[in-house]
């Protein structure tokens, strides 16, 4: 039998899943923060097929967020207390798909000006602060040059050219994000930040070697990256209209962060850990649907 402390855990779990409970994930809406979302699991929440596997309390998935949003708040107090000027966070902008004009909102984590001695100073750079595990960690971290991940570039790619929508920025509604100068400075493209949650280190054991905490990557985005990622929201639409769902992503393909290990891909995604309609999707259970679903 578990002893008491496992117990109270279990409670105080519970408590921090309660919003997943009442609300489950919601009426559905385009966003930018999806742009790297599974089409399929996107087609049955905006039909409004429910879950077949809520997350589980023990997993604390509540927990994960608002520690982002915590370390989110804390590195921009870090960049200001080193000198870098950060603006803009939570500016609201929104996108518009190639193919339907479809807008799709988001809001940016903030713009950071850069200072003098540090790499392309005088610009100013689209940030994304991601709080990362160890393994995650690992996989960006490189010392000699920037790696960011993949849906983190299409996320800021869609940013940097959507048009600012933000009632608290009046001076700047209706113009393209890089667009935007701040006194001299001018757009020199985008930086993820990457905190990592644990004591990042590479290898194990007596060998293994301390990492820094935190590492940034720099990147240029093009405008033709945008359209092929804001495709994924037209391809919605097409479902919806011809009531369709997309077949379950080949086990290769980013959305379900296929994953190559001896020539074998594993979809990551493709877990009743990560997927809360993994066995509707799977067909384990029957697909219901309900278009007129209300969050």
């Amino acid at each position: 039998m578990a002893h008491d402390g496992i117990q109270i855990a279990e409670a105080i779990l519970e408590g921090a899943a309660l919003r997943d409970k009442v609300e489950g994930d919601g009426k559905y809406r385009h966003r930018v923060s999806a742009v790297s979302r599974c089409l399929r699991d996107m087609v049955m929440h905006a039909r409004g097929v429910p879950w077949s596997n809520p997350p589980q309390s023990e997993h604390g998935r509540q927990i994960v967020f608002d520690q982002g949003h915590d370390i989110e708040d804390r590195v921009v107090k870090y960049m200001q207390n080193g000198g870098f000027q950060v603006t803009c966070q939570q500016l609201q902008v929104t996108a518009r798909t190639p193919g339907r004009s479809i807008p799709v909102p988001g809001h940016i984590d903030g713009i950071v000006i850069m200072p003098e001695g540090m790499p392309r100073a005088g610009q100013w750079l689209l940030m994304d602060i991601k709080s990362i595990g160890g393994f995650g960690y690992r996989m960006v971290y490189d010392k000699n040059r920037s790696k960011p991940k993949a849906e983190h570039m299409a996320q800021l790619s869609v940013y940097a050219h959507g048009i600012v929508t933000d009632p608290k920025y009046p001076d700047v509604n209706g113009y393209r994000l890089r667009d935007l100068k701040f006194g001299e400075a001018t757009f020199g493209g985008c930086i993820v930040v990457y905190c990592c949650k644990e004591r990042p280190k590479k290898g194990y054991g007596p060998k293994a070697v301390e990492l820094p905490f935190m590492t940034t990557t720099i990147f240029d985005v093009d405008e033709s990256d945008s359209y092929v990622s804001l495709d994924l929201y037209d391809e919605v639409e097409r479902h919806l209209e011809a009531g369709t769902v997309p077949g379950i992503p080949s086990p290769d393909d980013p959305m379900v962060w296929g994953r190559e290990t001896k020539g074998v891909y594993t979809a990551i995604r493709c877990n009743p850990r990560w997927c809360a309609r993994y066995d509707v999707c799977q067909g384990k259970v029957d697909m219901e649907f309900n278009e007129n679903k209300e969050g």
